[in-house]
């Protein structure tokens, strides 16, 4: 296994870098748009580029994600309060439980609506503008979530939120 991997990363570095007949070596060119031009496509469809590609990308994943979550607290909401009142039954926020899990849920679903209109948006129109809303969204609940873990010293749970947020920033920033 080890030799296929090493085989195979081999041929992709000949691949990317051209040895002329003198020994020379040319660079090959800077960016991905210089190189392949418009033919940036996911079955058939078509990207203005590779970050609009990884921007949708990355709003199917939290939109998948986060309205998972947010039909789950409605379908479920016995459960889940249950949840919050152990969890934060030695806290201040004890009292504001029910408050606080309807404001999750609304922002949960909200992001994520606002994610999946803006995979269909940037298909129809080309651009990501409402992805960029529901990252906004998204990482705003990331924040209050990862609030809440760290003020019932759940740092494991703290530390779980933190690749859905370095996710949603590399989505945000990939926007500039």
């Amino acid at each position: 296994m080890k030799n296929i991997l090493l085989i195979l990363f081999a041929s992709f570095l000949l691949s990317t870098i051209s040895v002329a007949q003198t020994g020379t070596v040319t660079q090959p060119s800077s960016t991905v748009e210089e190189r392949y031009g418009d033919r940036i496509e996911l079955m058939g469809i078509k990207f203005k580029g590779p970050l609009v590609l990884c921007q949708v990308l990355i709003a199917i994943m939290m939109t998948i994600a986060f309205i998972q979550s947010g039909v789950d607290k409605i379908i479920d909401r016995s459960g889940n309060l249950a949840f919050f009142n152990e969890h934060f039954s030695n806290t201040p926020l004890k009292s504001l439980t029910s408050f606080f899990l309807s404001i999750l849920t609304i922002m949960e679903l909200a992001g994520g609506l606002m994610c999946a209109y803006g995979v269909y948006y940037a298909l129809v129109h080309k651009t990501t503008i409402w992805i960029f809303y529901g990252f906004v969204v998204l990482s705003l609940t990331i924040i209050i979530l990862f609030s809440g873990q760290r003020i019932v010293k759940d740092y494991v749970g703290a530390a779980d939120l933190v690749p859905y947020f370095i996710l949603i920033m590399l989505g945000i920033m990939s926007m500039y």
